[in-house]
């Protein structure tokens, strides 16, 4: 199987795949914490050290494509954060993964713009990569006690926002469409398809943004309210 195809088995195969993995991962740390903080480091540490190499063979000829191959798709730096957080457990790395994981990179999950499929290499690293991210995500509240606050959702948001003001001029200038931000659109369907014209959807899109972080916000801070209550 070389194309992958959405909505398909091996979409559903892989979502089970990173579903199963996390819950692994959380009942080996429970069972064993120190087992778990080495496996941790190691994990993240080679992860971080396969980013690098995948993104480096990206950008060697014929490979490199402007519009398509550099890493600044959010999901990219999203997926490196997770390495570096299993590495490090710096918790400031934990408010991105949180918002950004499962606000935005989610998408990327339900409605992949994957082209390859399992016969490729590129296939097992975009769900190895995104699997990273929920996961991880996952695993710092349910291991780690993380516990996402609106000043943490604030950083996220600047964090995005910082990122938009970055990636913007590079979508315009190469013609990309890197962060769902510029004037063209992905081959596969995505959310984006219903958001109208660009420059007009990038309006749209940042206000999805912050509710939709906001919302994952919700559950926490009425959860603080009851134990105050």
């Amino acid at each position: 199987m070389d194309k992958f195809q959405a909505f398909s088995f091996a979409h559903a195969a892989a979502l089970a795949v990173i579903a199963g993995a996390t819950l692994a991962a959380v009942r080996v740390a429970r069972r064993s914490p120190e087992r778990a903080a080495r496996a941790e480091r190691a994990i993240g540490a080679g992860f971080v050290a396969l980013w690098l190499a995948m993104h480096g063979w990206w950008l060697l000829p014929p490979r490199l494509n402007p519009t398509t191959t550099l890493p600044l798709q959010m999901c990219h730096w999203t997926a490196l954060g997770a390495g570096l957080y299993l590495a490090t457990r710096w918790r400031p790395l934990a408010p991105i993964l949180y918002f950004w994981g499962f606000a935005l990179c989610t998408q990327a999950l339900l409605t992949p713009t994957l082209g390859e499929g399992p016969a490729t290499h590129v296939f097992w690293y975009f769900w190895l990569s995104h699997g990273m991210i929920i996961g991880v995500a996952t695993y710092a509240i349910v291991v780690h006690g993380y516990r996402p606050s609106w000043a943490d959702w604030r950083v996220a948001c600047l964090a995005a926002a910082l990122y938009a003001a970055a990636v913007i001029p590079i979508d315009i200038l190469i013609g990309a469409n890197y962060g769902f931000l510029g004037p063209t659109k992905p081959d596969q369907p995505t959310i984006v398809d219903l958001l109208g014209p660009w420059p007009a959807r990038l309006a749209l899109i940042f206000a999805l943004v912050a509710g939709a972080m906001a919302a994952l916000m919700v559950p926490w801070a009425l959860a603080r309210r009851v134990r105050a209550g």
